[in-house]
């Protein structure tokens, strides 16, 4: 049984999915279903697929999980979000910038959004692997 501490977690989420979704490329939104990822308690918590609708199991497994439609970038990013939602550590963005083809304007917005929910600690990282080679 999830907490509510968990499921408030839970829902910062899905709200940080649905900007997620909305933004530039639109990561995490299926046009042709019209249909947008989200977490769900069930008896465990599970991710709906933006394209397949199905529920996956967030977890590690070393291999490609079955009903999941992204790539291993947003595997990564889904399980970060489930840690944050089961333990309220913080999590990470990875590689959330340009090389996801989102504009800054777009990334920042995002970062934002993450600091406020306390999925991340801070949004001033580089944006480019110029920024990030400079900074260095």
């Amino acid at each position: 049984m999830a907490s509510k501490e968990q499921i408030k977690r839970m829902n910062d989420i899905n709200e940080l999915i649905k900007l997620i979704a909305s933004t530039d490329r639109r990561t995490f939104y299926c046009k042709s279903k019209d249909r947008v990822a989200s977490f769900r308690f069930k008896t465990k918590l599970f991710f709906i697929d933006d394209y397949t609708g199905e529920y996956v199991y967030p977890y590690e497994r070393g291999r490609r999980v079955e009903g999941f439609s992204h790539g291993d970038n947003m595997w990564q990013l889904v399980n970060s979000m489930r840690e944050f939602i089961i333990t309220g550590r913080y999590g990470a963005l990875r590689d959330y910038k340009e090389i996801w083809a989102y504009s800054r304007e777009g990334c920042e917005k995002i970062r934002q959004k993450a600091k406020e929910i306390g999925f991340i600690s801070k949004t001033d990282y580089p944006y480019s692997f110029r920024e990030w080679e400079e900074a260095k």
